[in-house]
């Protein structure tokens, strides 16, 4: 017996003596081998507050930073994956799709996951970071605008992967979200007869008679939404003749709804979806009968707001 416990006990002294070296040998190859972290400060991408009536364009650029914490350089390409979805910015609640571009700034190369999945070049510059050491790379993130018709929030989620340089292996990944944010806007346009001085539209009506003035004008609208336009005229709808108390009434139609103007007028919109549509605008005068001869004149101010 004492033979057998002796037998024993050596074998374990022996199992016991070759753990810690064999740890001491993977811990020292996990040491000497590329260990990458990708760290992206902010996830979500979003542009914010972009106008498309302004001159803003839907574009920015956000630093990812490749960090490597193992013994040995990383050798890899940035590749841009979609999430299970088709490409494409996504409108909140709506369909249809945004395309967007990604220029990887490093390698000054296309990093744009059209096809679900950035399309790897063999001459495309490798992004090489050494052992303890970190390298930023760039990347400018830009919107077809003309996709922004809505107002609201564009965005697609995509995992951002480091592959490894010739061989495709996996090094590191990390989730963001790309996007863009479209403020509600709407802008205001004049179309047809008339001239301008300084910021305003001057309107000739010509020789005042009652029916509806023959002067072929316009206003141009573009909304993102649903719009609300509201008229105030200095002098409540009338025409009227400088430094005296002459005066002609008259009224304003845009489109085919009349408007009296001897208070704040408003004109909605029909539909809720976009708008980019031309109405006529035309000036309905009253009687001129009995009226002094001159100059009538009114000041109309035209205010645009989505809804």
């Amino acid at each position: 017996m004492k033979t057998l416990i002796s037998a024993s006990l050596a074998t374990a002294a022996a199992l016991a003596s070759a753990g810690p070296a064999w740890s001491q040998t993977a811990s020292l190859a996990a040491r000497s081998e590329c260990a990458l972290r990708i760290e992206g400060g902010v996830t979500n991408w979003v542009i914010q507050g972009y106008d498309p009536f302004a001159t803003n364009v839907p574009i920015a650029t956000y630093d990812v930073v490749f960090n490597n914490e193992g013994g040995a350089a990383c050798t890899f390409d940035p590749v841009f994956v979609v999430d299970q979805e088709p490409f494409g910015l996504a409108p909140d609640g709506r369909q249809g799709r945004v395309p967007y571009t990604l220029l990887d700034q490093f390698s000054n190369s296309n990093a744009t996951p059209t096809s679900g999945r950035t399309i790897a070049r063999a001459t495309q510059r490798a992004v090489v970071v050494q052992p303890h050491s970190q390298q930023l790379v760039r990347f400018q993130f830009a919107v077809n605008e003309d996709g922004l018709v809505n107002d609201g929030l564009y965005s697609q989620r995509v995992m951002l992967v480091a592959e490894q340089k010739g061989r495709g292996n996996l090094l590191a990944s990390r989730a963001f979200v790309l996007g863009v944010n479209v403020l509600p806007s709407a802008v205001l346009g004049l179309s047809g007869q008339y001239r301008r001085n300084g910021g305003q539209a001057l309107v000739d009506l010509g020789e005042l008679s009652e029916g509806i003035a023959k002067v072929p004008l316009n206003m141009t609208v573009a909304s993102t939404r649903a719009y609300r336009l509201e008229f105030v005229s200095k002098n409540n709808g009338q025409l009227r003749m400088a430094d005296s108390n002459w005066s002609v009434p008259y009224q304003l139609m845009i489109g085919e709804k009349t408007l009296s103007l001897g208070s704040t007028a408003n004109y909605t919109s029909s539909n809720t979806d976009p708008t980019r549509e031309s109405l006529p605008m035309r000036f309905v005068i009253g009687s001129v009968a009995g009226k002094r001869a001159g100059l009538y004149s009114d000041l109309i101010t035209v205010s645009i707001a989505p809804r």
